[in-house]
């Protein structure tokens, strides 16, 4: 079953479904903007044809992963509700999607960006289905941006300028056309949160440092991404030099000539998966300078990640690749040469919660990557704004609970998508389900007051919401005296470098 509706700038069609006994409509595949291969993207904000949307999932070119891996495996960024192969693949993928229970009055409004390390994803994927949330009150748009070399690689062009960013202004211009045109679709264009996971959470975090995108948006939740690392404009010109020399490309010209999917061919450099370039434009000045300083807007903020990151890659078979260490006297030869003592100070202090030494060395990966990082962005936002910070320890029941709080287990909680996914035991279901409502509930009241529910701010009580059982806790921040201690050093960025090193672009971000 399908509707029309008519707006005064063109009429979209939506397809009609039903969860929680409320009729969702939902609007896919609205085309938001239109660009040339590495131009920047143009609003489009007025349509002729009939309906002008296609009522399809769909995405930007991007390299498959066979779903049988995932049954030997058994990674969670790889099961079918994350994947993105039911969506058509276009070059001109710039689209928005849209669930809302009714075009009238005025609801909170949650725009997602989605992860995938900047190359691969879509706002369709089951996983992000917003028709649950929308069936308590939400209107929820999800956003395609370009991916990989279309959408991250620095080029210079012909007449010596340099081109960077244009993901991050595709996610830009999705945010204009929601403060824009929302309130036709029922949402309240003046209670707008952004969110982000992963590589989206790194996205939305970026946008609220971006003076213009921080215009349109007025709340902020970022899951498992910190502070973004800038690119000055000539080390993004060093990475293009270099890029070419390494696959034998003469000019960007070059590259615009290739269709999207010959570019996958190549690989991105992951320097750059990261770190938005300091182009003037999107970006005036470094993140990190923006954060210390207070230069962002006050906007309350939910920051968090989950107790269990690092669980997607642990697999033997990658043991060896990424330098993990399989006995103890190898494991301290490590910490001598790479880590240092203040990562042997680090090991003594998380050893006590592991059961082994992989386990170890994956929990203290996950400090510097994940919890360091979003402990870092409280004690910034919290010096400005209202800013509050979240752990997801609760595990997934499924699997038998064998990748713990995987990275983005907050994800099919909060959209509800988690009663779609099969195979789960009843009684696992159950929990889920539990779990799922107190999640929902704290988070649709952030969105509509800024205020996580009967919590303090982060600047209070250094206190996080820790989500576990079928409930919550609120907790002082763990580790955060060890993680305090070793700010000053370079522990962090010489963990982050050699875990790096022996990631390649089979590791899901």
């Amino acid at each position: 079953m399908s509707k029309i509706l008519t707006t005064p700038f063109g009429a979209f069609t939506a397809q009609i479904d039903h969860t929680l006994e409320k009729e969702i409509e939902a609007y896919l595949g609205i085309p938001y903007a239109r660009a040339e291969a590495f131009e920047l993207p143009e609003l489009v904000d007025s349509y002729s044809e009939m309906p002008a949307n296609g009522g399809l999932g769909l995405r930007f070119p991007q390299q498959d992963v066979p779903p049988l891996m995932n049954r030997f495996l058994k990674m969670p960024m790889m099961r079918p509700e994350i994947l993105t192969n039911t969506d058509k693949t276009s070059e001109d993928a710039f689209v928005l999607n849209i669930w809302t229970d009714g075009t009238d009055g005025k609801k909170p409004v949650l725009v997602f960006m989605h992860g995938g390390g900047f190359t691969y994803g879509s706002g369709t994927t089951p996983l992000y289905n917003g028709r649950h949330l929308a069936a308590k009150g939400i209107v929820v748009v999800t956003v395609n941006y370009r991916l990989g070399i279309a959408g991250f690689l620095p080029v210079v062009k012909a007449d010596g300028t340099l081109s960077a960013n244009r993901g991050f202004y595709d996610q830009q211009c999705a945010l204009r056309w929601v403060r824009k045109h929302i309130a036709l679709f029922g949402g309240d264009e003046n209670n707008i949160t952004l969110m982000g996971q992963s590589a989206g959470g790194l996205s939305a975090f970026t946008q609220m440092l971006s003076v213009e995108s921080s215009q349109y948006f007025d709340k902020l939740i970022v899951c498992s991404a910190g502070e973004p690392k800038c690119l000055t404009k000539d080390r993004a010109s060093e990475i293009w030099e270099d890029f070419k020399t390494k696959n034998h490309i003469s000019s960007v010209e070059q590259l615009m000539k290739m269709s999207g999917k010959k570019l996958l061919k190549y690989r991105i450099p992951l320097e750059i998966t990261s770190s938005p370039v300091m182009d003037g434009k999107l970006l005036s000045e470094d993140t990190a300078s923006a954060m210390i300083q207070g230069r962002f807007p006050f906007k309350p903020v939910l920051i968090g990640s989950t107790g269990d990151e690092m669980k997607m890659v642990d697999n033997k078979s990658w043991y060896k690749k990424l330098g993990i260490a399989m006995n103890e006297a190898d494991f301290q030869k490590k910490c001598e040469t790479v880590y240092g003592e203040a990562g042997t100070r680090l090991a003594e202090a998380v050893r006590p919660t592991t059961k082994d030494l992989p386990d170890l060395q994956f929990k203290m990966i996950k400090i510097p990557m994940f919890h360091a990082s979003v402990l870092r962005a409280l004690e910034r936002f919290a010096k400005k704004t209202n800013a509050y910070g979240y752990r997801m320890n609760y595990v997934p029941g499924f699997w038998k609970g064998i990748r713990g709080a995987y990275h983005c287990a907050e994800l099919p909680l909060f959209f509800g998508t988690i009663r779609d996914i099969p195979d789960i035991p009843k009684d696992a279901m159950e929990l889920n389900q539990k779990q799922s409502e107190v999640l929902q509930n704290d988070w649709i009241a952030f969105m509509k007051t800024g205020v996580l529910p009967g919590g303090e701010a982060f600047a209070v009580s250094e206190k996080i919401r820790i989500y576990d059982g079928t409930g919550f806790r609120d907790l002082p921040f763990p580790h955060k005296e060890q993680i305090r201690a070793v700010y000053d050093s370079d522990l962090f960025d010489r963990m982050q470098k050699d875990f790096m090193r022996g990631r390649d672009q089979s590791f899901i971000a």
